[in-house]
């Protein structure tokens, strides 16, 4: 029996990478200059991760569903129920999270607890840890939701060009990097938001990123289905908002190249870019120029040499075709420059359409 718990107790320790002689020292062989540094060396000084007998932490090491809950219930100072003789190293860290709801058996759909964690498992599971109304039972919130209150509130942080990587699995670094975010939250601090990771999870949730990027909330319901004219149907799958200033948006490249119709700088100006998808069920004698039949109002049309534009469905085309629509109006602080954004609209079929809310 004793063999049983000794094993049971050493793939505890192995699982979390445990060694005292790195806990009492803080320093490891490869965590120098990592940008994850200084959270790393807050873990393990708050001592609820430690790193490895070879002096290393192993930043980028992925880690399992089972070792992030573990170091979620650790760092929270759950009460961890004792051992049981035979069971899996990481049940009793499991049922802590079970008790305080923090975790639930529905959170992973395929896989087992071994099974490297997902950014959206572990932001789902972190932001049950900072908010006592999503651990009430019954309340559920979809995938989408779970990222954009995340970014919203700073527990995640976007990859490359705000990349939300919902499916990319988390390594050590990323975990004790969210741990410690999770302990701020719940002392009431505030955490920095990264605005470009926020826009994209805000396009993924409504389709567009009104609020992130103007304040605003869109008008819109999005995706919204249009006839273009007789013959082709155009889908509105999202519209964007940036301007000159955010060089950092995943979208300007969508101007590469970029000429505006009135002939005026790309600089200094909004940008509305709309994804869409047009439909033709049979083919034409004539090609369609979609700028003539959908318009902004006020707000001139850009072309670029973006191989993602959609300026003209051909009169060969049969199917669905899709690409980015840009308009842009210039930023001079004008009282119609100012009207002109508040009431930004587009026109189609002599139907002016909204897109920000009066509320």
């Amino acid at each position: 029996m004793k063999k049983v718990v000794l094993i049971t107790t050493m793939m505890s320790l192995l699982m979390t990478g445990c060694n005292q002689y790195a806990s009492a020292n803080v320093a490891f062989n490869d965590t120098k200059d990592h940008w994850a540094e200084a959270a790393i060396n807050a873990a393990v000084t708050s001592d609820y991760v430690d790193g490895y007998e070879d002096g290393s932490f192993k930043p980028d090491q992925n880690v399992s569903r089972a070792e992030f809950i573990k170091l979620v219930v650790t760092a929270m100072k759950l009460t961890v129920p004792q051992a049981k003789d035979g069971e899996d190293w990481y049940t009793p860290y499991v049922t802590a999270a079970k008790e305080k709801n923090i975790h639930r058996a529905e959170d992973f759909t395929s896989g087992d607890l071994n099974t490297q964690i997902s950014r959206l498992e572990m932001s789902l599971i972190s932001l049950r840890a900072t908010r006592e109304d999503m651990r009430q039972e019954g309340v559920l919130m979809d995938n989408d939701s779970v990222m954009f209150n995340a970014t919203k509130t700073g527990l995640i942080q976007g990859l490359s060009k705000g990349e939300l990587g919902q499916d990319k699995p988390t390594t050590r670094a990323q975990s004790v990097t969210i741990i410690e975010r999770i302990l701020k939250l719940n002392k009431g601090d505030t955490l920095p938001v990264d605005k470009i990771a926020l826009g994209n999870a805000e396009i993924a949730l409504r389709g567009t990123n009104f609020e992130t990027a103007y304040g605003l909330r869109q008008a819109v319901t999005l995706p919204i289905e249009h006839d273009l004219n007789k013959d082709i149907k155009m889908k509105i799958k999202e519209i964007i908002f940036f301007d000159s200033s955010d060089k950092e948006s995943p979208y300007w490249d969508l101007l590469a190249n970029g000429v505006r119709y009135d002939q005026k700088s790309l600089d200094n100006s909004y940008y509305f870019a709309y994804k869409v998808e047009f439909t033709t069920e049979t083919t034409r004698d004539y090609h369609l120029l979609v700028t003539d039949n959908f318009k902004m109002v006020g707000w001139p049309s850009v072309t670029s040499d973006s191989s993602r534009r959609a300026l003209v469905v051909g009169s060969n085309q049969v199917g669905s075709k899709e690409g980015y629509l840009i308009f842009a109006l210039t930023k001079d602080g004008t009282d119609y420059q100012r009207t002109a954004l508040r009431n930004s609209a587009y026109t189609i079929n002599q139907k002016d359409v909204l897109l920000f809310s009066n509320e």
